[in-house]
């Protein structure tokens, strides 16, 4: 069973994305599967509970004007990469009928479905998170800085403001390494982890931007 106290937020570790020759293929991104598999072995030990979310598009979707087209549902690169889940794991699609489950402690993971950039324009997520409550800590991590880890961590902070500064990934490694014997994870190239845009950090909640993957 899954602790609510302390909640890792997981963006679009999707085929597509995160590995070479996937349709939006984002460079170095293989690397961080390490470190990934590290973070969602604390979900599966029931250290943490583990959100996830991803790109799940139509064919004809419109966002296809702006980005080529990747992770079409149904397609091998709209699925999560095995690092980024868990045995214990709820899918909720972004559609009117579908709901979050009663009792989430039930699951390591939930896993939303969405359609556009922001998370926080699906259907569900707000719900989500007013479920946690005021006193988790979020970690978010994923691909890609500039557009939905961002969007994912100022949307949090718009919501949700436990504490008054912005937790650093030093300090959250450290917490879990304490709770479970979780080592440092290495340096690899190309990783930018704690380049969070400044409009989010200066929203100063505890939200720490570790583990993530920038175009740049």
């Amino acid at each position: 069973m899954s602790s609510r106290n302390f909640v890792f937020w997981e963006v679009d570790t999707q085929v597509d994305f995160m590995l070479p020759g996937g349709k939006l293929y984002v460079p170095g991104a293989e690397k961080l599967l390490p470190n990934i598999r590290r973070l969602t072995d604390a979900a599966r030990q029931g250290r943490v509970f583990l959100v996830s979310h991803g790109c799940y598009h139509a064919e004809d979707d419109p966002e296809f004007k702006t980005f080529p087209p990747h992770c079409v549902k149904g397609t091998a690169g709209s699925a999560v990469v095995p690092e980024g889940l868990t045995e214990k794991i709820v899918t909720v699609a972004n559609e009117p009928l579908a709901a979050l489950p009663h009792d989430l402690l039930q699951f390591d993971q939930i896993l939303l479905e969405k359609q556009s950039l922001d998370i926080f324009e699906s259907r569900h997520a707000e719900q989500l998170v007013q479920r946690f409550g005021p006193a988790v800590e979020f970690v978010v991590f994923g691909v890609v800085t500039e557009y939905c880890v961002r969007l994912a961590a100022k949307g949090l902070l718009d919501r949700h403001r436990p504490s008054p500064r912005a937790a650093r990934r030093s300090e959250v490694t450290e917490r879990l390494r304490r709770r479970g014997g979780m080592s440092s994870p290495p340096p690899f190239p190309g990783a930018q982890y704690e380049k969070i845009l400044p409009s989010a950090v200066s929203s100063s909640g505890r939200i720490s931007t570790g583990f993530q993957h920038s175009r740049d």
